[in-house]
C-alpha cells in the first residue's frame, strides 16, 4: 500500500472516530441536561430549562440540590457558587503554587455536590458517586436515571 493510500485511511478512520466521539459527547450532554431539566422541574426551579445551557445548567444544579453541608458549614447561594467555581479554579490555577492545591479543592467540591445530589434522590448515592468519578460519562447516565425519582431525603 502506498503511502499516499494509508494517509487516506488513517484520515478516515479519523474522521470516524470524530464524528462518533461527538455523537457520543452530544448524548452525554443531552442525557445530563434533560435529567437537570427534570429533576428542576420537579423541584419547582424557576427557568428548568436553563439546564440546557452549557455552564449556566451549573446554577439549576445549584437550585436543586439546594444545599451542601461541609462539616458543619453549609455552603451560601450554592446556584452562584457552582457558577463561579470554575472562574475562580481558572483564576487560581494561574498562580504557580496554587494550581495543585485548587485542583483538589475544586474536585472534592464536587465530589461533596454530586454526592449530595444522589443522596437526595436515591439510596445508591455512595456507590453512585464513586462510579461516576472512576467513570465520568456515568454522571449524566445517574442524572438522567434519577429525573424521576422523589426526594429521599428534604435538604
Amino acid at each position: 500500500m502506498s503511502a499516499v493510500g494509508i494517509l487516506g485511511m488513517l484520515l478516515a478512520i479519523s474522521g470516524i472516530t470524530l464524528v462518533v466521539t461527538f455523537f457520543a459527547l452530544g448524548g452525554l450532554y443531552l442525557l445530563f441536561s434533560y435529567g437537570l431539566y427534570k429533576l428542576a422541574q420537579r423541584a419547582n426551579v424557576e427557568n428548568s430549562w436553563l439546564a440546557f445551557i452549557p455552564i449556566v445548567q451549573y446554577y439549576i444544579l445549584g437550585k436543586v440540590v439546594k444545599e451542601v453541608k461541609i462539616g458543619s458549614w453549609v455552603v451560601p447561594h450554592l446556584e452562584w457558587v457552582l457558577l463561579l467555581a470554575p472562574v475562580i479554579y481558572g483564576i487560581l490555577t494561574g498562580i504557580p503554587f496554587l494550581t495543585t492545591i485548587a485542583g483538589v479543592l475544586y474536585l472534592l467540591f464536587y465530589i461533596i455536590v454530586t454526592y449530595t445530589l444522589f443522596k437526595k434522590y436515591t439510596p445508591h448515592a455512595v456507590v453512585m458517586t464513586i462510579v461516576a468519578f472512576l467513570l465520568p460519562f456515568m454522571y449524566a447516565i445517574f442524572v438522567f436515571a434519577i429525573r424521576n425519582n422523589k426526594a429521599v431525603i428534604q435538604l
